[in-house]
Formats: C-alpha cells, structure tokens, sequence
C-alpha cells in the first residue's frame, strides 16, 4: 500500500519585526535577532475543519511532515470540551467551557508536540531523542520514542514532580536527575550533549527547535470545530516556557489565513506567583530578547510543569497576549492547590497542579457576563498524586462493624 506524502509549505516567519522568509538556514532572525517560526502555508476545503477529527494528524498537511510513513502517533488529540455550568455561574461569565487535554495518551497535551517532534526525528533519521522536563515531556518523550523503537534521554531539573519520573522510567526511557532548579542550565546541558553524540533535541522550546511546538496549534483547529466556528471570547492556558499558547494563536493564524475566522479570541497566560517571567514581561513591556537576559531568581512553585526561568515561546507567547488584547495573570500557590481541590470536587475531574492555575485564575480574568471563556486543562492529576501538596488526610481504619462505622459518621451526617 502506498501511503500520502504529507504536505510541507513552510515558511519562516518572525514575529518580532515581521521578516518573512523561506524556511531553512539560520533560526535567529537576521533582521532582529528574535527566533523564527514555522509557519504553515498549506490550503485545505473548509470542511476539515467542521469535520470531528479522529487525532490531531487529521490536519496532517498543517504539519511540518514530509512523509506519512514517518509518523509516530498514539492516537493523539481530539480531546473533549467540557461544559462546566457551576464554575461559569462562580466566574459571571456566561459560558465556561474546559479543553481536556488530560485525555492524550500519555496524559497531557505534551503529547501534541511531541509526536510531531519524534516525527521529524525519524524522518532526519535519528535513532535517539533528549529532552529536559520538569515530568509532561519526559512521560511522552518516553511513550513516543518507545513507540518508534528509539533511545529517550530524559534530563530532569530541579522542579520535577517523582510521579512524573515514575511514569517516564515505566516507558523505559534513561531518566537523569540533574541538581539545578533552573530549567535553562539544564538546556545548555542537553543542548551539549545532543551535539557531543548527535541526539535529537526533542525538548518542547520554539527557541531552539520550531519543529517540537507546532502540535499545538492543532488545538486551535480543534476548538473552532467544536464551537462550530463561533469561537469563546477568551481561553485561557498556563504558561511555562509559552509555547503552548503561543502554539495556539499560530494556529488560529492559520485559521484566519485561511478566512475562517476573522477575530481571534483573547488570550490568557497564567503562571504561579513563584515564577511569573510572564507577567513580569507583559506587566513592563518587555521585549523577548531582553527577557532572556533576566532569568527568574530562583523558581519556587508546587506547579513545577510551569516553573521556566525564562520564556522559551517568548517570541510567540509575548506577541499572542499582546495582539489578541490578553491578559497574563499570576496566582499563588494557596489557589493553586484549591484550584485543583475545586475542579475534582465540584466538576469531577482531577487536573495536575499545573492546570490548577487556570482555575485559580477566574477571579482575576477580566471577563464580562456575556462572554464565553474555554480553559485548557493541560494534564493529569493522577501524575501529582505524589506532592505533599495533594496529599488526602489521613482515611479511618475500622473493624467491620456498623457501631464502628456509626461512630465515624457522627460528624458527616
């Protein structure tokens, strides 16, 4: 059987002075300095986009793949929007809706990204992948590269959740501890062994590689489908290095480009007050190159998923708050943790402490009653189960006996 070639119009686009160039050579902008993007110059009938798609490679020709048979797929993507009445009624807004992104096969939306990454691995013919994570990107890393029969090196800084590591070293990945707490020390690291030994560097940062990021703007397809083109006025996503929301406004670039939409929604970023780089940026106006030269001082968050130093999506995540109109917002890590408590006990659904800051979040958004708000839950709780933040009280052990049980329900019922 003969299998289709994937569509690959490309180009490279800056969006810190709009240079725009055919894709190859150099990732830095030689007009700015900024790092380029890919961007898709692909066409396609309108009805893939109001067609429920089975994975995100239903949209294959927006993806940077030359060759189908270079695919490596877990079924990713086509997750669930979740209508969440109660949490809209507490925000005051008029519709609240949850992107699940918990439901990819690993257990967040890392996995969008990194099925497009491990692809172009095997099609540049690697054999072995490495990434730095705080434990998303490291699980799927693992899951995807034993998928296609590749070598996973995993480096794993100072802010990673041993849940995570659990779940990585399962898929039989090399799991590497590194003692740093900050993310971008450990970069320059696999960055230099990944020259040193000719690695792939997998790791989700547009900054070093465009080709990891570009799975996430399959969200954004994936949203206009299922709002049926009439897209919320606001989503809202927590931000580490910013290549998940940065990922998303590209996408609805595309959409725009393609004439389907015409506006595109506010965009928020949330991070926890611990390691607001963001914020902080946004708040002073803060070109991206120059962000880069201000790490955070030392990260301190229970949501260690978002704990970057620096903005490794700068260069889209700044631009896409900035032209949408959005907001970046910080929270604590007391809200954090009732963010999460919150959405498990009144929604049922267990989100990680890094989605919990979306929740968090909903007293500061800046929304009004006839607006619409969409949240991306980015991952698992079930891979948090290990903090000492979400550790449960201590569960009574009684003899089986109804005195017994009678006696525990004194104060329940």
């Amino acid at each position: 059987m003969t299998l289709p070639t994937i569509s690959t119009a490309f180009d490279f686009v800056c969006y810190g002075c709009g240079l725009e160039e055919p894709a190859g050579g150099a990732l830095a902008c030689p007009r700015c300095g900024e790092p380029r993007s890919l961007r898709s110059l692909a066409t396609a009938a309108a009805s893939l986009f109001r067609q429920a798609p089975a994975s995100m490679w239903h949209y294959r020709q927006f993806l940077p793949i030359v060759d189908a048979r270079n695919v490596v797929s877990l079924s990713e993507g086509a997750t669930r929007l979740v209508d969440v009445p109660r949490l809209a009624a507490g925000l005051g807004a008029r519709q609240l809706m949850l992107k699940n992104e918990m439901q990819n096969p690993s257990g967040s939306f890392k996995d969008r990204q990194v099925s497009v990454g491990i692809s172009h691995a095997r099609e540049l013919g690697k054999d072995t992948v490495a990434v730095v994570s705080s434990g998303n990107v490291a699980a799927a890393t693992a899951a995807y590269a034993a998928r296609a029969g590749m070598r996973a090196i995993l480096f794993m800084h100072g802010q990673a959740g041993a849940g995570k590591m659990a779940q990585a070293a399962a898929y039989g990945a090399t799991v590497i501890r590194v003692d740093s707490p900050s993310p971008s020390v450990v970069f320059d690291l696999c960055i230099e062994a990944c020259a040193r030994w000719g690695w792939y560097h997998l790791s989700t940062a547009g900054m070093y590689e465009p080709y990891n990021v570009e799975g996430a703007k399959t969200i954004a397809y994936e949203l206009f489908q299922q709002y049926q083109g009439e897209l919320p006025e606001w989503i809202v996503a927590p931000v580490g290095g910013g290549g998940l929301l940065g990922g998303i406004w590209r996408g609805f670039l595309d959409l725009q480009r393609l004439g389907l939409v015409n506006w595109i929604p506010r965009l928020c970023g949330v991070q926890a007050a611990g390691c607001a780089p963001l914020k902080q940026a946004m708040d002073e106006d803060t070109p991206f190159l120059e962000t880069l030269r201000h790490p955070w001082p030392n990260p301190k968050t229970v949501a260690g998923g978002i704990a970057d130093d620096i903005l490794f999506d700068g260069h889209t995540v700044l631009p896409a708050i900035r032209q949408t109109e959005g907001a970046a917002i910080a929270v604590s890590d007391e809200a954090i943790i009732a963010g999460v408590h919150r959405l498990a006990r009144e929604e049922g659904l267990l989100c990680e402490l890094t989605s919990g800051v979306v929740i968090a979040a909903l007293e500061q958004l800046p929304v009004g009653p006839e607006e619409r708000v969409c949240c991306i839950l980015t991952g698992n709780g079930i891979k948090d189960l290990q903090h000492p933040a979400l550790k449960p009280a201590e569960t009574p052990l009684i003899p089986a006996s109804i005195e017994a049980l009678a006696e525990i329900m004194k104060g329940l019922l």
